[in-house]
């Protein structure tokens, strides 16, 4: 198991999803002198990111893996109009639930898996820990707004993590 001596340790990271959140999350990561590698379903290039083609190739002999992938929700909910009166409906989580599965294959209990994409209360514990079961797995969202990524990752207002064992 990795364990994190001194902030000039070099770790091997690796982000599945490069998207609005996970690319400006890794190349961050990146710049700070870890090792990063990434993975996306849609053609990424970076300077700073070994971008690879396969979750299993991107997993493979890291520390630290991060999912940042899309948590779409029901175009009611967009925030452009009051909600209270319509029936409660959950992020639609199948694309978290599909990395999940198949980064667990690929895993070990060296390993920590890191859920960094936003889902309601309860939902990790009553819908995702049961498919992490190769390895260590941390729910840790990141509060960061759009177009200000890098810098909210670096300066957050609050941290919240949540594990049972990681």
């Amino acid at each position: 198991m990795y364990v994190y001596n001194d902030w000039r340790d070099r770790v091997k990271i690796a982000f599945i999803g490069l998207g609005k959140l996970g690319l400006p999350c890794a190349t961050v990561v990146a710049e700070k002198g870890h090792d990063v590698t990434g993975y996306d379903i849609a053609e990424v290039k970076s300077d700073v990111i070994t971008v690879k083609n396969t979750i299993k190739e991107t997993v493979k002999d890291q520390d630290i893996i991060f999912v940042a992938v899309p948590t779409p929700h029901h175009p009611d909910y967009d925030g452009k109009a009051p909600t209270s009166h319509l029936e409660p409906k959950d992020f639609c989580y199948d694309i978290v639930v599909d990395v999940l599965r198949e980064a667990n294959e690929h895993m070990n209990k060296e390993q920590l898996l890191v859920l960094i994409s936003t889902v309601l209360p309860g939902t990790t514990r009553n819908e995702f820990v049961q498919l992490v079961t190769n390895t260590r797995f941390v729910y840790n969202p990141y509060f960061i707004a759009m177009g200000t990524v890098a810098w909210d990752m670096i300066n957050p207002e609050m941290v919240i993590i949540g594990t049972e064992d990681g």
